[in-house]
């Protein structure tokens, strides 16, 4: 499993139409300090154990795609 550090979390107000008036959670996040990666959470569940299945939960989708070959 690669190194993940959580380098910011900053609470924005929401740019969600559905969402006007509440604030968001905005997480900033390297990969084995090399990538950096940004998730946006509702701050009323933005708690570390929801910030690390999200992260948890991108990596895997982003691995299923590293080093795949596409032709056009």
């Amino acid at each position: 499993m690669p190194e993940i550090v959580i380098v910011d979390a900053v609470e924005v107000y929401s740019a969600d139409r559905a969402r006007l008036g509440k604030k968001d959670t905005w997480i900033t996040y390297t990969v084995d300090g090399a990538r950096t990666y940004m998730i946006t959470l509702p701050a009323e569940i933005a708690t570390e154990a929801v910030i690390t299945a999200e992260i948890k939960k991108r990596e895997a989708e982003r691995a299923k795609l590293v080093g795949k070959k596409i032709t056009l």
